[in-house]
């Protein structure tokens, strides 16, 4: 009766392992077949980070042309009404002053649009106060002993890395971003590269 009970035993044990092993091996081709279909419907096409990057720089660009571009049709349209109007009338001083402002509000949104960026590198094993240097020299922060004492009460560590710094920043701006995770060094060579043809 005894080797009759262990038989029994290990046999259950063994059908029950064996189903298990079963489904796991189902679920693993289930999902092996669903990755194999994954990007070939239609529409769907898979970017790498760095693409994702370079599109969303095109678009950034391209919506500053058409920013650019726009201005300067208008005072053209301008131009060419008021021309209209003064064989009829004799206003032409008062046409001459109008031009002048619209060109200059005209170039005032793009020098906004402008952000000054860098990308800089902190090398690992780098201090607070080493740290307050690079990014003070960089015209990123322009107090080092507020951001060494910011970092001091936040108790975060500065991450070794390249970061992206708008120059001109706050402290707190400058922490959040040296505290974060930093770029690959492919997005800091693209955010360069892009900043060189532009």
């Amino acid at each position: 009766m005894l080797k009759n009970r262990s038989f029994l035993i290990g046999l259950g044990a063994g059908i029950i392992i064996g189903a298990l092993l079963f489904q796991l091996m189902l679920s693993g081709e289930q999902s092996r077949e669903r990755l194999g279909l994954m990007g070939q419907g239609e529409g769907e096409k898979l970017y790498t980070q760095a693409e994702v990057e370079a599109m969303i720089q095109a678009d950034r660009d391209s919506a500053q042309t058409k920013d650019e571009t726009q201005p300067t049709a208008s005072p053209a349209a301008v131009k060419d009404e008021p021309v209209a109007e003064n064989n009829a009338s004799t206003d032409a001083p008062e046409i001459a002053p109008t031009d002048i402002v619209i060109e200059a509000s005209a170039e005032a949104p793009a020098a906004e649009l402008e952000e000054i960026e860098h990308v800089i590198r902190i090398e690992p094993g780098s201090g607070l106060s080493k740290t307050a240097e690079l990014l003070a020299a960089n015209r990123i922060i322009a107090d080092e002993a507020g951001f060494v004492n910011q970092m001091k009460k936040s108790k975060k560590q500065v991450r070794a890395g390249y970061f992206l710094f708008h120059e001109n920043s706050s402290v707190t701006d400058a922490i959040t971003v040296v505290t974060g995770q930093p770029l690959t060094k492919a997005e800091a060579d693209l955010i360069n590269s892009n900043k060189k043809t532009n």
